[in-house]
């Protein structure tokens, strides 16, 4: 017990990924919420699937059009002050869900909550990049990252059990006061390194050597300047093409186990989460397998996309599963996808917060987070008109061309950044 607390003490780097996890996780908590209760919703305030697509749009333009600031005030305002001022917005926002009267009125809170939440992962990563060396950062960025996956593991049964108890009132009220409480831990501890109260002197020692050491592709640039790098543009498209996987689960999921799977909202409660546990692996486990790879000499960036082209390769086994008969297998197969999806994206995050210097990075991300929100709101409202037309089968179909395409792309743009910047 005695070496535990010793490595605890010396090590405040690793609660601070602890203390980013749990904020993801409520972030993606909050979210969820009218996930699981979709089913019921459009039942209680009559609207169906293209309704239904307009709402989560709404909250995917609010992201995108938070990530257009975002992260200049991220890198402007410090990670504390950006993130805890989000949180407090977006969990606000969370529970005036509960006075929903329509689609409409649903819309516009879920626009509210899309602004406050775009804070959340340009924050996560900055805070990454000022903490974390390059031999930790992949195990850390999957750690952040997985909060995420956490909040929709308990989603399904802590939202459906407060609804079928309480009234679907009760989920958005629950998960937000939730946020409340967690602004205070946020506030009393989160800081940078060079100000945390509890980090030793040695850590801190550690931390800036390692820092120092790592060479980002692109050296500190003006936001225009960024704009215009290759780099800039492959992370942008990558993430257009391959976010709207992450969103298509977190919105559809629930919809497609109901209506193509014959589950009922106790079943929901019961099993939707399963496949998302695996994303609690795939993350972590790829994100650790590339600092090993670090550790054992490889070059970062060689690193990550090794194991993001391993996860591209997975990816098309989407077809097969919205074909297979059996459930269980279908199941299985999504919670795979779910499981290379996060190991895809911690690898990006990773490499996007080592591909600049950590002055820009939040800037990055949130540039190529818009492009993400731009693809999940394409992805979205085709998903939603395609569902009417023709059910799930074309959309598992296409999502699972996209990551391979992403990549090769992002591979083309890497490259050309490296040479630009010799």
């Amino acid at each position: 017990m005695r070496r535990v607390a010793e490595f605890l003490r010396t090590h405040q780097r690793w609660w601070i990924v602890a203390l980013l996890f749990v904020v993801a996780a409520v972030n993606n908590l909050d979210r969820q919420v009218l996930s699981v209760l979709a089913s019921t919703l459009k039942k209680e305030l009559g609207f169906g699937n293209v309704e239904y697509s307009y709402i989560n749009s709404s909250f995917l333009a609010a992201y995108a059009l938070g990530y257009a600031f975002c992260g200049r005030l991220i890198d402007r305002w410090g990670v504390k002050i950006a993130l805890a001022a989000a949180l407090a917005f977006w969990s606000f926002a969370g529970m005036l869900h509960a006075a929903a009267i329509g689609w409409i009125s649903l819309a516009i809170f879920r626009f509210m909550l899309g602004l406050g939440e775009s804070f959340n992962s340009p924050s996560g990563v900055k805070a990454v990049a000022e903490w974390i060396p390059p031999r930790e950062r992949g195990l850390s960025m999957a750690v952040f990252s997985n909060g995420n996956i956490f909040g929709a593991i308990i989603a399904p049964p802590l939202v459906s059990m407060l609804a079928i108890r309480f009234g679907w009132h009760w989920g958005f009220v629950a998960t937000g006061l939730a946020g409340f409480v967690l602004l205070a831990v946020w506030w009393r501890y989160y800081e940078h390194p060079d100000r945390h109260r509890r980090i030793t002197s040695e850590e801190r020692t550690y931390i800036r050597e390692h820092l120092a050491a790592a060479a980002p592709i692109v050296p500190r640039q003006s936001m225009w300047a960024l704009l215009r790098n290759p780099l800039c543009l492959g992370f942008f498209v990558a993430r257009f093409l391959t976010d709207s996987t992450s969103y298509f689960f977190s919105f559809w999921l629930p919809d497609y186990l109901q209506h193509s799977r014959g589950f009922s909202l106790a079943m929901i409660g019961l099993i939707a989460w399963i496949p998302f546990l695996a994303s609690d692996v795939g993350g972590p486990g790829g994100g650790a397998l590339s600092d090993f790879c670090v550790r054992r000499g490889w070059v970062p960036k060689r690193a990550r996309l090794t194991l993001m082209a391993v996860a591209a390769a997975i990816m098309p086994l989407a077809a097969v599963a919205v074909r297979v008969e059996t459930t269980w297998v279908a199941i299985a197969l999504i919670a795979l996808l779910l499981a290379a999806q996060s190991c895809w994206m911690a690898n990006q995050l990773t490499l996007i917060s080592e591909s600049v210097a950590r002055e820009n990075v939040g800037t990055l991300l949130a540039l190529t987070g818009l492009g993400g929100s731009l693809g999940g709101i394409v992805s979205n409202l085709i998903t939603g008109r395609v569902l009417d037309s023709y059910g799930y089968v074309p959309v598992f179909t296409g999502l699972g061309a996209l990551h391979g395409t992403a990549f090769l792309l992002l591979l083309w743009s890497v490259q050309s950044a490296a040479k630009k910047a010799r």
